[in-house]
């Protein structure tokens, strides 16, 4: 079915319900007659399309898909403009946006995406996730002009994401321009504790950017991520966060090196000195950590207040700064992402990059996955949880649910 784009004017009082009422109200007019379209329209509509062509494109809409059964609110983009899912009898999700106009409150514009099969793996993902205790959050997305959120619990929510803040990394040495052959030494300031291996290299010891960016994403190593957040700069990787795609880049401010993170969980006075510091003296409070000795013995292994210091972002974020790396046409960073695909990538799938994350109380993962049709996907989930050790092999097991679940809509939803 053609993507259809509908000029649409709801009855006033509808619209001055919302965008929730304007949307519940539109899906009641897919039918197999439309009735009432004449008192719907707003005068200018009929400028846009005729009063037949619109009846037929509501009526082929309910041919198609059936009767909508139920409207799914996705996300506002302002009061005037939001997105929202509409699940029909026939067990398709229709993608749609609406736009209001300020200026009367009838509803200016109407969008309709690709349908798209419901599938009920990934809400059965969504319903155990729900059963978990502490805080979580998931979101499977179909990137791209007809992008969808296929299945979400609680996407908008900031959790903490452990190492996948690697990819943030990655992004801003796309953002900056770095080369790929820039040539980075190693500082004893860049030092870190494992995950990785560069802590045990000697000092100069010269890497390129390539070199970097690959052990920091495919191993995690922590020394590596460290070199390029020195190379690139604090304050221009804080810089691009936005156009990564992060909704609340204040939250990452200081953008935390892990030694910084090292330092300040091996002690629990520093990091309330810390965390009751305002934004601006952080940055010279850290400074003054860079002296203090790294010592692995004296991290916390508790889950309890993992989160509190830590690098936060939500599913949402990471689909958007996964849709950046789609977009971006840097064949280097995809590649590095594919190194290591965390889980299994079932067949359906060209392409899966993934970085993970995980410490006491968090767990994260991100996949960026292709199918092959050219159409790209997301998957993201965290689960933070202070006050129990988290079930791995249950998380996992979830996130590898919801890839074998994805893989059957791969290729069918352009």
């Amino acid at each position: 079915m053609k993507t259809l784009l509908l000029l649409l004017a709801l009855l006033p009082g509808a619209a001055r319900a919302g965008l929730d009422e304007s949307a519940r109200a539109l899906a009641a007019a897919v039918a197999e007659k439309p009735a009432g379209l004449t008192a719907l329209l707003d005068a200018d509509f009929f400028r846009q399309l005729s009063l037949e062509r619109a009846s037929g494109l509501l009526a082929d809409l309910y041919r198609d898909n059936g009767a909508v059964t139920a409207v799914k609110t996705v996300r506002a983009e302002s009061p005037n403009m939001g997105h929202f899912i509409f699940e029909t009898e026939k067990g398709f999700d229709i993608p749609a946006a609406v736009a209001l106009n300020p200026e009367n409150g009838r509803v200016s514009g109407f969008y309709f995406g690709q349908p798209y099969r419901h599938n009920p793996t990934l809400k059965l993902v969504r319903e155990k996730l729900d059963g978990l205790p502490g805080k979580k959050a998931f979101l499977a997305r179909r990137l791209g002009r007809n992008g969808a959120d296929l299945e979400a619990y609680d996407p908008g929510s900031a959790l903490a994401v452990g190492s996948v803040f690697k990819l943030y990394v990655l992004g801003a040495m796309l953002q900056e321009g770095m080369s790929w052959k820039k040539i980075v030494t190693l500082e004893d300031g860049d030092r870190s504790l494992p995950s990785g291996r560069l802590q045990d290299w000697p000092a100069g010891a010269p890497f390129t950017a390539y070199t970097l960016a690959a052990m920091m994403v495919s191993e995690s190593d922590n020394t590596a991520a460290d070199m390029l957040i020195s190379a690139l700069g604090r304050r221009a990787l804080e810089a691009d966060l936005r156009k990564l795609g992060h909704s609340s880049p204040e939250r990452l401010k200081p953008f935390l090196r892990t030694s910084e993170l090292f330092r300040l969980k091996s002690d629990s006075e520093a990091s309330l000195k810390y965390l009751n510091l305002p934004a601006e003296e952080r940055y010279l409070f850290l400074a003054g950590l860079a002296s203090r000795p790294l010592a692995a013995a004296e991290l916390k292994q508790s889950p309890f207040g993992a989160a509190a210091i830590e690098w936060t972002a939500s599913p949402a974020d990471l689909c958007r700064l996964m849709e950046y790396f789609s977009r971006a046409g840097s064949s280097e960073a995809l590649d590095i992402m594919a190194m290591n695909p965390g889980l299994n990538a079932p067949e359906g799938f060209t392409y899966a990059g993934y970085k993970g994350g995980s410490e006491p109380g968090v767990l994260a993962m991100t996949w960026l996955l292709k199918d092959k049709d050219g159409a790209w996907y997301c998957v993201a989930g965290a689960w933070n949880d202070d006050v129990k050790e988290l079930d791995q092999p249950a998380f996992f097991g979830l996130m590898q649910t919801a890839l074998n679940a994805l893989a059957p809509a791969a290729g069918k939803a352009e």
